[in-house]
C-alpha cells in the first residue's frame, strides 16, 4: 500500500478554475482512494450568537493516466474510491492503468486563500481465492428473478462473483448497477437449437453487432468470430447434456473453455469431464468451468450449486476472466464444499511446468470430511489415492512422473452415494 500526501493553497484570485494535482500509479494497482479537507465553514460571531458561514467551496475529481476524467463528485463528497469492480457512484468502474493520474480540483469559491490537504491511498493487486457461479438466468430470458434479485441471492450464496448469462440476450447486464461485494462479469448465453455457449464480455461491452440467431454452421461460426474478435471469453456449455448437447463439433469453432459440470452432478456431466479428459490425454491445454445454469431455486439447482473457486489477481472482471481462461480454478459442489489446491514444485493450477528428476508435487484440501477420497490422476488414469482420516484441512506430497499433467477430484460419500465433490484444472508438463 502507497499513501501520499499533497498540500495546496489556493487564493480568491484562483477562483472559477479546475486545476489538477498529478500523482504516480504504479502498475497492478487493485484501487485508488482519494479525500480531501480544507476549512469549508468559519464561525462569525452576532448580536444573537455565532453564524456559520460558508467561506470556502472547493470541488474533487479524478483524472486517468489517458487524461480522461474518470469521475467527478463536486463538494458533496470528502472521499472517493475506484476500483474495476466497485467505485463511489460518479466515477466509472474501470481497469486502473499506471503513469500520471490527477486529482481535479474545482476551486469554486476562496473568500481569502484556503489550505487544502489531499490524501491518497494506493491498493496495489493481491492474487486471493475468489468463488463465483458463471451461469445463471433472469427475467429477461426465461429465469423467475430480476437482476437485482439474482444478484442479491448470489452475495447472499456467499459468491465473490457471477455472470449474467440469459439466453441471446443481454438486457440483464444494462441493469447491474453499483452492487457491492459482488463482481458481475457482463455476458449471454448464446443459444442454439445445436448448443449453447456462454459469451463473457470484454470490459463493460454488453452486446454484439451480429444477430445470435443461428441457421447454418458459417452464421454460428461468424457470430462466434465476431465475438472473439470483440474480445469476448467464449465457453462452450453442458457439452453433453440429455437434451440440448454441442452439436457444432469442435474443431473450427473458437472457445476458450468448456463447462463440464452444469448443476448437480449427472452422467452428462461424467461424459463431458471424460471428454475433456481425452482432450487434456492429446495435449490440448482446456480449462473446464462449472455453472449452476441456475433459472430459480430449487431441489438440485441454486446458486454456487456448482461453483468455481479461481485464484485471481484481484476481483477486477479482468483478472477474473484472465484466471478462468488460464486454469487457475479448481471446481466444487457447492461453496461451503472442499477447495482443492495442487502444485507441481513451484508451478500451480493452470501452470506449465519442466519435468524434473526428483520434482515433488503437493495437494491441498480445505473444509475437507472424514472419508472423503481423493484422486490424483494423470493421462494413464488414477495414480494415487488418498482417504481422509477426520473432518478438517489436509496436504499430501507426492513423486512428479513423466506425465503431460496431473489433477485431482475429491469424491464424498452422500446419501450412501459416492459423487464427485470437487475436481481441479490440470498442472501441465513438459
Amino acid at each position: 500500500m502507497k499513501e501520499l500526501t499533497i498540500q495546496r493553497t489556493f487564493t480568491k484570485d484562483e477562483t472559477k478554475q479546475y486545476l489538477t494535482l498529478p500523482f504516480e500509479v504504479p502498475e497492478q494497482t487493485e484501487r485508488i482512494e482519494v479525500s480531501y479537507s480544507y476549512v469549508r465553514h468559519t464561525n462569525r460571531k452576532t448580536e444573537f450568537g455565532m453564524q456559520s458561514h460558508e467561506s470556502n467551496i472547493i470541488d474533487l475529481g479524478l483524472v486517468d493516466e489517458t487524461e480522461q476524467l474518470r469521475g467527478w463528485s463536486g463538494s458533496d463528497r470528502t472521499s472517493v474510491f475506484i476500483s474495476e469492480h466497485s467505485a463511489t457512484p460518479g466515477y466509472r468502474r474501470e481497469a486502473i492503468g499506471g503513469g500520471t493520474w490527477a486529482v481535479a480540483l474545482g476551486v469554486y469559491k476562496v473568500e481569502e486563500s484556503v489550505a487544502v490537504t489531499v490524501q491518497i491511498t494506493i491498493h496495489p493487486k493481491e492474487a486471493a481465492w475468489l468463488c463465483g457461479d458463471l451461469h445463471m438466468h433472469t427475467l429477461n430470458s426465461d429465469g423467475w428473478y430480476t437482476t437485482a434479485q439474482v444478484i442479491e441471492y448470489a452475495k447472499g450464496a456467499k459468491l465473490d462473483f457471477i455472470a449474467l448469462t440469459d439466453h441471446n440476450n443481454t438486457e440483464q447486464n444494462k441493469e447491474i448497477g453499483n452492487p457491492e461485494g459482488i463482481t458481475v462479469l457482463p455476458a449471454m448465453e448464446y443459444t442454439n437449437y445445436r448448443g449453447h455457449a456462454n459469451f463473457f464480455f470484454k470490459g463493460t461491452g454488453t452486446s454484439l453487432a451480429a444477430s445470435p440467431l443461428s441457421n447454418t454452421t458459417e452464421e454460428m461460426l461468424t457470430f462466434f468470430n465476431e465475438g472473439r474478435s470483440a474480445g469476448s471469453t467464449i465457453c462452450l456449455n453442458h457439452i453433453s447434456d440429455d437434451g440440448c448437447p454441442w452439436l457444432f463439433g469442435f474443431d473450427e469453432v473458437p472457445y476458450d473453455m468448456v463447462e463440464i459440470w452444469n448443476g448437480f452432478i449427472k452422467p452428462s456431466d461424467h461424459r463431458a469431464r471424460a471428454w475433456w479428459h481425452q482432450r487434456l490425454c492429446e495435449g490440448k491445454k482446456l480449462a473446464a468451468v462449472a455453472g449452476s445454469d441456475t433459472h430459480r431455486i430449487q431441489i438440485g439447482r441454486s446458486y454456487g450449486c456448482p461453483c468455481i473457486w479461481v485464484y485471481s489477481l484481484s476481483r477486477s472482471r479482468t483478472d477474473i476472466l484472465t484466471a478462468i481462461k488460464e486454469g487457475r480454478s479448481t471446481l466444487a459442489s457447492t461453496p461451503d464444499s472442499p477447495r482443492l489446491d495442487l502444485h507441481l514444485g513451484p508451478w500451480g493450477l493452470g501452470d506449465e511446468g519442466v519435468f524434473s528428476e526428483g520434482l515433488e508435487g503437493s495437494i491441498s484440501i480445505t473444509r475437507a470430511k472424514k472419508g472423503d477420497i481423493l484422486s490424483l490422476i494423470d493421462p494413464d488414469g488414477v495414480a494415487r489415492t488418498w482417504t481422509t482420516s477426520h473432518n478438517g484441512d489436509f496436504s499430501y506430497t507426492f513423486a512428479v512422473g513423466k506425465q503431460r499433467f496431473y489433477r485431482v477430484e475429491l469424491h464424498r460419500n452422500t446419501i450412501g452415494i459416492s459423487l464427485l465433490e470437487a475436481m481441479t484444472n490440470p498442472v501441465y508438463l513438459t
